[in-house]
């Protein structure tokens, strides 16, 4: 999540959300268009080469230079804000970014180690980054319902214990005492403004490459997309049109943004939010995808190859043993 910083003024927390005042986006440059509505071949506008959409792509990038068009009402045009994040990472590296991950937690075993590997695969998949500000206004409640909760003995284990929940039978000799004090409840009216740059994957079935926990690419990285730079790594295309992320980013950023007021509050009563969804860029990043086994069970990882960081991904809850 990155900070809005100082932004145009706001209602009052408590006040009917308005549209604006926002500064207004400024689009992007009125691509070209290459060739019109129902056109079966055209050819890239960089170098020539020939370019045939099949099976329903809307996104694609020539074989040559990697240009990339998309195919909208008015035909086939070339997308100007095309960039790519560089991948600096070799397999190895992934794996070992990947099982650090899976080992994080206090229930969490030697996962990685535990595991078996069914498939590690490099490609550079296309996301829309779409520029997403969220303001909502909020009530709740902070104390109802929380209880301050000392263990008294027991050492690490019991406090350990404690913060998560869990009742265990103490040995002999010890004891975990519980002081409970009851809060006082305090009302909260509140306002929030939070900035996503909300990756949305490009390509239709491609669920499991979609950042569901509010992950973010490091796009000061990136550069203008060359098809050299990828060094032979498949470039996928896509199916996903510009509108149609910028749909699914107000989603998710209203997802976001509702997580963000329940971490200031016990019990969030209400939840208002209006948006500012920008057009945005499209962004192909390179992504390990690693399938495993645990136990029988097949999960999968997902590793940002630029900058070693795990996208998203499915890891046991418990793994002790």
């Amino acid at each position: 999540m990155t900070p809005t910083g100082p932004g145009p003024a706001v209602p009052p927390p408590g006040s009917p959300p308005v549209a604006g005042p926002y500064p207004s986006a400024t689009p992007p440059p009125s691509p070209q268009v290459q060739a019109p509505p129902g056109a079966r071949e055209l050819k890239c506008s960089s170098c020539g080469a020939p370019i045939r959409p099949q099976g329903g792509l809307t996104l694609v990038s020539c074989e040559y230079c990697g240009t990339a068009t998309s195919l909208g009402s008015a035909g086939w045009s070339v997308i100007q804000k095309h960039f790519m994040l560089e991948n600096i990472m070799a397999q190895d590296q992934a794996l070992q970014a990947g099982g650090k991950w899976l080992d994080q937690g206090v229930f969490r075993r030697k996962v990685a180690e535990k595991s078996e590997l069914a498939e590690s695969t490099l490609k550079y998949v296309p996301y829309w980054i779409i520029p997403t500000s969220v303001t909502a206004d909020f009530t709740g409640q902070k104390g109802a319902g929380a209880i301050n909760t000392r263990p008294q003995g027991g050492g690490e284990v019991a406090s350990t214990i404690a913060k998560i929940g869990l009742q265990i039978a103490i040995g002999a000799g010890q004891r975990n005492q519980r002081q409970h004090v009851q809060p006082q409840v305090v009302r909260v009216r509140d306002r929030i403004q939070v900035f996503y740059n909300i990756p949305v994957v490009a390509v239709r079935g491609y669920t499991k490459y979609q950042p569901d926990d509010g992950y973010q690419f490091s796009i000061q990285n990136k550069v203008a997309f060359e098809k050299r730079k990828t060094g032979g790594i498949e470039v996928l295309n896509g199916d996903v049109t510009e509108q149609e992320a910028m749909q699914f980013a107000q989603s998710l950023g209203h997802k976001y943004a509702e997580k963000e007021a329940k971490k200031r509050v016990d019990v969030l009563e209400s939840f208002v939010p209006y948006f500012q969804v920008s057009p945005g860029e499209l962004l192909h990043a390179p992504v390990w995808f690693v399938r495993y086994r645990h136990k029988g069970k097949e999960m999968f990882i997902l590793v940002d190859g630029n900058v070693s960081r795990v996208i998203d991904g499915e890891r046991p809850t418990v793994s002790l043993w």
